[in-house]
């Protein structure tokens, strides 16, 4: 079961499965590290996958993001090693790392695996105290 968001605006480039965060009014970007996030952005890139136009991002600065927002269960990029049942919280790149008690937590593992792999998740927006 997947719960996208009211579409965003990207304030600057974001990656498939990262977390995001509230930049503006009605605008994402990729979380940083320990930062509250308010979501997920789209597994998928802006671009079709189309031979010789490569494309990395979700979306780029001036987009429409499409993100995963509370309840969701979705996919994310890991940053480190996880297991399941974990909390996880942005790192630098947003991507998911195990959150320490007193970190922001934006998800919850529902599978264990190990950094550049992508596991399903629960997006969760609360502190891990």
């Amino acid at each position: 079961m997947s719960s996208l968001a009211p579409h965003l605006v990207a304030s600057g480039n974001i990656l498939p499965s990262r977390f995001v965060k509230i930049s503006g009014n009605f605008q994402a970007a990729q979380a940083g590290a320990g930062e509250r996030s308010c979501g997920i952005s789209q597994v998928g890139t802006n671009v079709a996958p189309i031979p010789g136009i490569p494309s990395q991002y979700a979306a780029e600065s001036g987009q429409s993001l499409d993100i995963h927002g509370l309840g969701s269960i979705c996919s994310l990029t890991l940053g480190g090693t996880v297991v399941a049942n974990d909390l996880l919280k942005a790192d630098a790149n947003g991507a998911g790392v195990t959150a320490a008690a007193t970190d922001e937590v934006g998800a919850v593992a529902l599978q264990g695996g190990a950094t550049g792999e992508q596991i399903t998740v629960q997006v969760i927006n609360r502190p891990n105290a």
